[in-house]
C-alpha cells in the first residue's frame, strides 16, 4: 500500500464521524429553497471539479492527487463555517503530510533515459534517431502523476528509433533557459514539458505544452494524456514506419541471401 493514498484517505474519511459532533443549527445544515444544504453545495461543486479533473487526467496517480486536493479544500471550507479552531487543526495535519509524505514514483522498468547538463548531448549529437525529451520539475505538482504516463509510453514506444529522455530543469536550469521553460508558480501549466528533437534539434512545433511564436502558451491547450500525446507526436505512425522499414530490411537481406547461395550453387 502507498502511505500516500493511504494517510491522505484517512484523513479526509476522518470528516465523516467528525461532522456528527457539529451543531444541529450550523450552517452547514441550513436548507435553501431547492432542499440542498450548505454543505452539500460545497462537496457538490468539489466533486464536480474532481469528475473534470478525473476525464483529463494523464494517469490515475494524478487523479487521486486532484481527488485529495479537492476533498482537503471541500473539508477546510467546511470546518470554517463551523469552528475556526477544527479547520486549524486540519490544516496542520494538511501540511504535514504534504511535507512528509509524497506520490510513490514510478520505479518500475521503462526506456527513459536520465538527461543532465553533462550528458544532453547525447540527444543533440544524435543524428539517427529521435528523441522525446520531458522537462520537469521534482516540486510541480503536475510532474509526479505524469511519470507513470510517460514511462508507460516509453516501455510502449521506445525500444526502436525513437528514444525517451527526461531531465530535471528544477536542477539544470540552463536546460530550462536554453528551450524557454519557465519554472517560476508550483502549479505552472508549462510543466512538465514534452519536446522533440530529430537530428539533434527541436522540431518545429513538436511540443506540449504548445507555445505561440512570442513565447506564450498556446490558448488551444492540449492536455498530456497518453492518447494526445500518442497523437500529437504521431508515435502509432512512427512505430508502423519502423516495424514496415525492419520487415523491409529483412526481406533485402533475406533476398541477398538467397543470391549467394545461387552463385556457390
Amino acid at each position: 500500500w502507498d502511505p500516500y493514498i493511504v494517510l491522505n484517505s484517512i484523513l479526509v474519511l476522518s470528516y465523516v464521524p467528525l461532522r456528527t459532533y457539529f451543531s444541529e443549527s450550523s450552517q452547514l445544515f441550513k436548507v435553501d429553497p431547492m432542499g440542498i444544504t450548505r454543505e452539500m453545495q460545497i462537496f457538490g461543486v468539489l466533486a464536480m471539479a474532481g469528475f473534470v479533473k478525473y476525464r483529463r487526467s494523464s494517469s490515475l496517480a494524478e487523479f487521486f492527487s486532484s481527488i485529495f486536493m479537492y476533498a482537503k479544500t471541500a473539508i477546510l471550507i467546511c470546518t470554517y463555517v463551523e469552528d475556526y479552531r477544527i479547520t486549524l487543526w486540519y490544516g496542520l495535519a494538511i501540511l504535514v503530510l504534504f511535507f512528509t509524505l509524497h506520490q510513490k514514483e514510478d520505479k518500475s522498468s521503462c526506456e527513459v533515459t536520465d538527461l543532465n547538463t553533462g550528458n544532453f548531448s547525447v540527444v543533440e549529437e544524435d543524428s539517427e534517431e529521435a528523441w522525446l525529451v520531458e522537462f520537469y520539475t521534482t516540486w510541480a505538482a503536475n510532474c509526479l502523476p505524469f511519470t507513470y504516463t510517460f514511462n508507460d509510453l516509453s516501455r510502449r514506444y521506445g525500444k526502436g528509433k525513437l528514444k525517451f529522455g527526461k531531465v530535471d530543469i528544477g536542477r539544470f536550469t540552463s536546460l530550462a533557459k536554453k528551450f524557454k521553460i519557465s519554472t517560476e508558480a508550483v502549479r505552472n501549466n508549462e510543466l512538465p514539458t514534452l519536446i522533440l528533437f530529430e537530428k539533434g534539434k527541436p522540431v518545429p512545433f513538436m511540443r506540449l505544452p504548445r507555445k505561440t511564436p512570442d513565447g506564450e502558451l498556446d490558448e488551444n491547450f492540449v492536455l498530456l494524456t497518453k492518447a494526445n500525446i500518442i497523437n500529437f507526436f504521431r508515435l502509432d505512425e512512427r512505430l508502423s514506419n519502423e516495424k514496415k522499414e525492419a520487415k523491409a530490411a529483412k526481406k533485402r537481406a533475406s533476398s541477398g541471401n538467397n543470391k549467394k547461395k545461387k552463385k556457390r550453387q
